[in-house]
């Protein structure tokens, strides 16, 4: 298998299940898809408070990447371009950063990649592919289209890492992970909340930025 295989099944899995889920949206009751939103919204809090109490970051390290990946995000306005490239609006939005955040960030994402690019051994990333394609169903059945375009997000970032791995070697070490997962936890915190219909004023598709820095600083 060639380095990036299991990230193409991955995107090709994520849209599949995104379609499934978009053409069954209009036979779920609008009260059971609010209560299926808030749930997806209590998974996405929990797993990221796990994150940050698993990971010890380099603090100081951290919190200048945050402070100056979110500024450069809002400098670029990335969220504002996501909205008129999608012609979305913010439900779209809410759906892309949900999905793209809880399809990339985790331990499985990366040791997937690195695993794949250094040993070609598939078989991790796969896995994670196949649970990925089962959860895009329930998402864009209950978040929108954003879900289906996140699988672009996927091919990107975990190919990114795929291929930087083939090419030298284990280049993420383990603090720069446990870093990249410290703050993809604070992310999924902010995106729960965002869920239940709070911090609407935050631009979470600009947190991306220090979530993709932590890889390479």
């Amino acid at each position: 298998m060639f380095p990036g295989f299991g990230t193409l099944v991955n995107f090709v899995l994520v849209i599949l299940g995104s379609l499934l889920g978009l053409k069954g949206a209009r036979f779920i009751n609008p009260k059971l898809r609010d209560g299926v939103i808030h749930g997806i919204g209590l998974f996405t809090f929990l797993l990221g408070v796990k994150l940050i109490l698993e990971n010890k970051p380099e603090t100081l390290k951290v919190f200048f990447i945050i402070l100056f990946g979110t500024a450069v995000g809002y400098l670029l306005d990335l969220e504002g371009r996501v909205e008129q490239l999608s012609r979305g609006g913010a439900d779209f939005t809410n759906a892309f950063v949900t999905s793209s955040v809880l399809f990339t960030v985790g331990p499985m994402t990366l040791l997937g990649c690195i695993l794949e690019g250094t040993k070609g051994d598939s078989s991790l990333i796969l896995s994670k592919a196949t649970m990925d394609g089962f959860s895009s169903i329930i998402l864009s059945s209950s978040l929108g289209r954003g879900v289906l375009f996140s699988a672009f997000f996927v091919l990107i970032f975990q190919g990114s890492i795929t291929l930087l791995a083939f090419f030298f070697g284990e280049f993420l070490d383990p603090q720069s992970m446990a870093n990249s997962l410290f703050i993809g936890g604070g992310i999924m915190v902010v995106i729960a909340l965002k869920l239940w219909g709070l911090l609407k004023e935050v631009k979470s598709v600009n947190l991306l930025v220090p979530l993709i820095l932590s890889l390479f600083l």
